[in-house]
C-alpha cells in the first residue's frame, strides 16, 4: 500500500486489542464485500483488513472489528483524529433494521516520502453479532467516490 492513512492508525490501535487466527478477516461473519478487483491485505487476527483500489488509484477500504460492542461516541472521543474534520455525522439504518452511524470527514493522508494529500473519509459503524464493526472508505478530495466502495461500507450485516 503506497499510502499510510493517519486517521486509520488511531482506529487500528483502538480496535485491534486481541485476536484469533493471524490472517482471518473481520468480514468473515458479515456481508461486507469490497469492489471487484480491489487488492486485499491479509486479515489481521480477525480484527482489521485493508483493500486497495486497482490501477494505482489512491483509494482504500478498511474494515475493523471490535470483539465487544462499543459506542460510537467512545471511539470518536478517544481516537486522535489529528487534523480530521467531521462534516457529517448521522444515525442511519442499514441491513433492513440495524442501527448504524455514518460519518463523513476530511483529513490528511501521508504518502511515502512525506507527501500529504487531503482525503475524504466515509465511515459506517454498527453493532451486530455481539461485536462492533467499522468500515472506512478513503479517497482523494476532488475525486469521485467509487459507488461499489461506498455501498460496501454499508454492508455490516450479519450473515
Amino acid at each position: 500500500m503506497s499510502r499510510s492513512i493517519s486517521v486509520a492508525l488511531a482506529f487500528a490501535v483502538l480496535l485491534t486489542a486481541g485476536g484469533c487466527g493471524f490472517t482471518s478477516s473481520p468480514a468473515d461473519n458479515i456481508t461486507f464485500k469490497p469492489p471487484a478487483g480491489w487488492q486485499a491485505s491479509p486479515g489481521i487476527m480477525g480484527f482489521m483488513q485493508l483493500w486497495k483500489a486497482p490501477g494505482g488509484r489512491d483509494e482504500v477500504l478498511m474494515l475493523f472489528r471490535s470483539p465487544k460492542q462499543i459506542a460510537t461516541s467512545d471511539v470518536m472521543s478517544t481516537a486522535n483524529l489529528k487534523d480530521a474534520r467531521i462534516e457529517t455525522r448521522q444515525d442511519v439504518t442499514i441491513c433492513g433494521n440495524q442501527a448504524a452511524q455514518f460519518i463523513k470527514a476530511q483529513g490528511t493522508a501521508t504518502s511515502v516520502g512525506s507527501k500529504s494529500d487531503s482525503s475524504n473519509i466515509e465511515m459506517m459503524m454498527s453493532n451486530t453479532g455481539g461485536a462492533t464493526y467499522m468500515a472506512m472508505y478513503v479517497y482523494p478530495v476532488g475525486g469521485s467516490p467509487n459507488a461499489e466502495a461506498t455501498a460496501a461500507i454499508r454492508e455490516l450485516c450479519a450473515k
